[in-house]
């Protein structure tokens, strides 16, 4: 089997150059191997191979799956971001020779992808704070856990509720939001789960809609967000829909945990089934 394993030195809290060693000397026999760093990928011709791994974060799965999705490739993990969202959601865990073992062994199954307007996602997109935090994120100097926490504590106070539009499968509705997520995926990362009902083979996209928490409330978000539940409550008000389109959601957006700036007026569509990726 012909794999291209593609690493990402700016994932995660701090890149081990020894990563790229310990999966040379663990892989399998039957692998016919390539490394690549990200910022050689764009260019790079990939229709050769047969499976493309992505060694990093969210952002760095996003970059290889639309690859996978575009040439009917099979994706491989290695988590080595600071959240990891899709494959804590996927069971891939973080242990390089764990990890290596699904990619020799494991089930291949196919998963849905999605896409806001022009841009490819396979976890989660979102807007509000949530977006601003993604946007803010890294500019402190500080990855990982801590770094999220940090920067979630340090825009909370500054970040207020806005007003969106949705039109889920034809229907329109108009409400309040502070954060806005539209989840393939169930969660944000590190085990925060947004949409614990999310079924990534399904076709559908859950929508989470939060409201601004009180102070006094945030013990009991973070509680609700590790407890693997998903019910409308005073903060989440939840939809499921193949089709979304958004107006007032504002501009600043993150695909993945990445930062973008979109138009206003936004679709969004799955892509059932659309990607092959190797799990447990």
């Amino acid at each position: 089997m012909k794999v291209l394993f593609v690493y990402n030195k700016k994932a995660g809290k701090k890149f081990e150059p020894s990563v790229v060693q310990q999966i040379t000397t663990k892989t399998p026999s039957n692998f016919e191997s390539t490394f690549i760093d990200i910022t050689d990928f764009k260019q790079f011709k990939t229709k050769k191979f047969d499976m493309l791994v992505a060694i990093g974060g969210d952002g760095t799965v996003n970059t290889v799956a639309s690859r996978c999705t575009k040439q009917n490739l099979i994706l491989g993990i290695i988590p080595k971001g600071s959240g990891d969202g899709l494959a804590r959601f996927l069971g891939i865990p973080r242990d390089i020779h764990s990890a290596l073992e699904i990619l020799a062994t494991g089930k291949l199954i196919q998963i849905d992808s999605a896409k806001i307007d022009k841009h490819f996602f396979i976890n989660v997109a979102g807007a509000g704070f949530e977006a601003y935090v993604a946007h803010k994120f890294g500019l402190g100097g500080i990855r990982g856990l801590r770094g999220y926490a940090n920067t979630i504590l340090d825009s909370f106070s500054t970040q207020e509720e806005q007003e969106v539009t949705l039109t889920l499968n034809g229907n329109k509705t108009t409400l309040p939001f502070f954060s806005l997520s539209i989840a393939n995926g169930s969660q944000w990362g590190n085990n925060f789960e947004i949409a614990s009902d999310a079924d990534i083979q399904d076709g559908m996209l859950d929508v989470a809609v939060m409201r601004k928490p009180k102070w006094y409330q945030l013990a009991s978000l973070v509680f609700y967000l590790k407890s693997k539940k998903q019910e409308n409550n005073a903060l989440f008000t939840y939809y499921k829909a193949s089709e979304i389109d958004l107006k007032r959601s504002g501009k600043l957006w993150h695909i993945d945990g990445e930062p973008i700036v979109l138009k206003n007026k936004k679709r969004i569509k799955v892509y059932s089934k659309s990607l092959k990726v190797m799990v447990s």
